[in-house]
């Protein structure tokens, strides 16, 4: 295949620290730039390193690295640079994050070879290096702020392909092939983002090849026999974020669990999703990935259920003007959010206002709400991302409270204020156990105390559908824990050839 084409959109200068914190960002960052590990559909493969192994009670990882890989300007790739990626990334963080505090010492023992030695047994550890995206320490090790690097020397990585044109004012990049991989031959030799007004229109007449439908075109796209049609797995989700150091009321659990059974989440679906998707768990893990459990609360939508909750805490409409404490102090609430989502959050809106809940609405531009997300300033936030599908040790990152230093946000995790010792204990004791059933025991668990304590709302999780034409290409492939087959770099090489 010579080129493909694929709706475009400014997603940042696609190195390790430029990109935008999303997953177009990362995922053009990642044609670029490789990982000591990979994912396909069905888990974590070798990639940069072609083996490890673990040892001393889980606590010493010991890569084995290719010897046949070049950086794209043909400089060599040894363990030194892998080496230098984390030591620099400590002092400056890059745009996508990883955690590797665990890691206690780094040793370099030969070029292709490195060892990781931990302070205690990490069951995600792998999964954490797999999202580390190594640079080259001879181009990046003189440069003090990686944030402003905007040379071509600073797109140079080991992957599939290379940067061969950006223009941010449009949103255009054109990835080309990188002759001289050191994995499997590109089955694209050009990937080309492009601008178009109306991606349906735009996939109609040719111009790009994916596209992502809404439900409501998917039976007109499944007449034509040229296209194939696809409903992805529901783990992109929007979820409702309370902000406890704001608003101190949202503290006092009962005023949560009002709030999950006054959302109807399941119209969210029905009107919003038009029936593609599911409705969110309070357990926050979504029904399709692979440790949901399914015999959490649910919170069926229950207006009266709410006002009854809300009633034993102390909020009662005693006079007619109202839901109130005994102090006067309303049930009122400003909630920030995208402006694409105003009809979500209208929806949320009019069902919080049955159960006597009132909010504002705030619809901003989207990397405006980011922002004011990610700074905490906020009560209550409505955000959309990725990564539900992803190894259950997010829910660690997003729950443990400030006993184990986390204070601030994120777009993925604009949670501020929050902290339960049950949450705490269970997320810690997941993290170290490397026992599988076992520590898929503690994650059942960790999901029960979650829908009692309902921290944030998952609002619904999303099941897209996608679309492309066989004939033109058909390579496409869905990493094991993403939605977007785009995403992944597999997709645009030959998979027949990936040594393991």
């Amino acid at each position: 295949m010579d080129t493909i084409h694929l709706s475009g959109g400014d997603s940042g200068y696609p190195t390790p620290f430029m990109h935008y914190p999303r997953g177009p960002g990362i995922y053009k960052m990642n044609l670029i730039f490789d990982s000591l590990i990979e994912k396909d559909d069905k888990g974590l493969i070798p990639w940069l390193a072609e083996s490890w192994d673990i040892s001393s009670g889980s606590k010493e990882y010991t890569f084995h690295l290719r010897n046949d890989v070049k950086w794209q300007d043909g400089e060599p790739f040894t363990a030194n640079d892998v080496k230098f990626t984390i030591d620099y990334e400590k002092e400056h963080p890059p745009a996508s994050s990883y955690d590797l505090s665990s890691v206690s010492e780094i040793d370099v023992i030969d070029d292709h070879t490195i060892k990781f030695t931990l302070t205690q047994p990490i069951a995600p550890f792998l999964d954490e290096i797999a999202s580390v995206k190594i640079i080259p320490e001879h181009i990046y090790k003189d440069e003090s702020d990686p944030n402003k690097f905007e040379s071509p020397e600073a797109v140079t990585g080991t992957g599939p392909y290379k940067l061969a044109e950006y223009e941010k004012e449009h949103g255009t990049y054109k990835f080309t092939a990188n002759e001289d991989f050191w994995g499997p031959k590109q089955r694209v030799k050009n990937i080309e983002f492009i601008p178009v007004s109306d991606s349906t229109v735009a996939f109609q007449q040719k111009e790009i090849d994916f596209v992502s439908l809404s439900a409501d075109l998917v039976d007109m796209f499944k007449s034509d026999p040229e296209v194939y049609v696809f409903q992805q797995p529901a783990i992109w989700g929007y979820e409702l974020s309370f902000n406890m150091n704001k608003s101190p009321i949202l503290d006092n659990k009962a005023i949560r669990q009002a709030f999950a059974y006054a959302i109807d989440r399941q119209e969210l679906v029905d009107k919003i999703g038009r029936g593609a998707g599911k409705p969110g768990s309070m357990g926050i893990l979504p029904q399709d990935h692979i440790w949901y459990n399914e015999n959490v609360p649910k919170y069926e939508h229950d207006a009266e259920k709410a006002k009854e909750i809300l009633a034993d805490a102390g909020w009662t409409d005693s006079d007619g003007d109202g839901i109130m404490d005994k102090d006067g102090q309303k049930l009122s609430f400003n909630v920030i959010l995208a402006s694409d989502q105003a009809r979500i959050g209208e929806l949320i809106k009019e069902r919080l206002k049955e159960a006597g809940i009132d909010v504002t609405l705030q619809a901003i531009e989207s990397k405006s709400r980011d922002s004011k997300l990610a700074k905490g300033d906020f009560e209550i936030g409505i955000n959309g991302y990725g990564g539900w599908g992803s190894d259950a040790d997010y829910l660690r990152t997003k729950f443990c409270g400030a006993a184990f230093g986390i204070e601030g946000a994120s777009h993925g995790r604009p949670l501020i204020g929050y902290q339960n010792d049950k949450v705490d204990d269970l997320c810690m004791a997941q993290l170290s156990e490397t026992d599988t059933e076992k520590r898929k025991e503690i994650i059942y668990e960790l999901q029960d105390v979650l829908a009692e304590e309902v921290p944030s709302i998952p609002l619904y999780y999303t099941a897209s559908y996608n679309a492309y034409r066989p004939a033109v290409y058909d390579g496409w492939m869905n990493m094991f824990d993403h939605h977007e087959m785009t995403h992944s770099k597999l997709s645009y090489l030959d998979r027949s050839e990936i040594r393991n």
